[in-house]
């Protein structure tokens, strides 16, 4: 009898240690997807589109802990009405119910302006548009996403961590970050809100930097590549640039900064540019152009693993999963 019990207790331990020991591996790897510039084309709706939907198929095989979606969620091609904009809001909320952090793109407001376009409209009037349907407007996309926090001066750059994992967004957008191309809007005025939000972004990266010991990794998301050659080699933005200028050179220096400052991994992720690719910077800091825009029409997967430090992220397509490439030379 005694026997038994000694058994019995024996058996007990070693399924609680495989329970716990099962707990704590769930707890170090974990997967975020990352969508970006798509659905450009009624194809890639149709692969979003539940339930037989490639792309949806797979997003939905892999439980990802979120779903980042780093803007341009329409073809700069198409008018930027608000039926088309509720429509895509929707689709990518069934992608993902109540699991979805967005960012704007440029496609989705500042670009709106275009003279080409059947509808054109001022890009101002549309960011007002844009940030009340996704950010506002019910169902909201990040509902079923618990303690995801909003920055109070600018609701679109949010937070949200899980199981020590940190996934932002910020909100940075090609265009030079609005601040050429201004066709419909008052120049000065759309110059002062670019303003503002580099401010703002910068202001939301120290309060990260505040809740280092919250986490022990941070993925950022945005839209506007920020390291392409061609924007690094173009001059600093003035007050009022009509053509093409860096407007980037802060966020890069404020990076890498971030990464000395908390000494903990960082992925900086982007769209925007046709580019897939992936690499490491600097000690503590990589950067992922993400699958979309045309060339690579994918879902992107990134991995982070707590125990691999020297590797933190491990990053894939989804239908391409031999990709993306190592090094960028966009």
């Amino acid at each position: 009898m005694i026997s038994n019990v000694f058994t019995f207790q024996k058996a007990c331990k070693g399924l609680l240690w495989l329970l716990l020991s099962l707990s704590s591996v769930s707890t170090l790897a974990q997967t975020v997807i990352i969508l970006a510039d798509t659905p450009y084309s009624d194809k890639e709706k149709q692969m979003l589109q539940g339930s037989k939907g490639s792309l949806y198929q797979l997003i939905n095989q892999e439980r990802p802990s979120v779903v980042m979606h780093l803007g341009d969620m329409k073809s700069g091609g198409i008018s930027c009405t608000n039926a088309l904009l509720s429509e895509h809001k929707a689709l990518l909320d069934q992608v993902s119910p109540g699991k979805i952090i967005f960012t704007p793109g440029d496609n989705d407001w500042t670009d709106c302006d275009r003279s080409s376009l059947e509808h054109s409209f001022d890009e101002l009037e549309r960011l007002t548009f844009l940030k009340q349907l996704m950010f506002q407007s019910p169902p909201l996309l990040n509902r079923n996403l618990a303690n995801i926090e909003s920055q109070p001066a600018q609701e679109e750059n949010q937070l949200w961590i899980n199981k020590r994992l940190a996934v932002s967004t910020l909100h940075i957008v090609g265009t030079s970050n609005g601040r050429v191309y201004i066709g419909k809007s008052n120049q000065q005025q759309a110059i002062k809100q670019a303003n503002k939000r580099d401010k703002n972004n910068l202001a939301w990266l120290e309060s990260i930097a505040d809740r280092a010991e919250d986490f022990d990794a941070l993925i950022i998301g945005f839209q506007a590549d920020i390291y392409q050659s061609k924007v690094i080699n173009s001059p600093a933005c003035g007050d009022l640039s009509l053509k093409s200028c860096d407007a980037f050179a802060v966020y890069r220096q404020a990076f890498a900064a971030l990464a000395k400052k908390i000494n903990k991994p960082i992925l900086i992720s982007h769209g925007d540019t046709g580019d897939f690719c992936y690499e490491k910077l600097d000690n503590n800091l990589w950067h992922l152009n993400a699958a979309g825009d045309f060339r690579y029409i994918d879902a992107t997967k990134v991995t982070f693993n707590a125990n691999s430090p020297d590797k933190p992220f491990r990053v894939n397509g989804l239908l391409y999963p031999d990709l993306p490439s190592i090094g960028c030379k966009n």
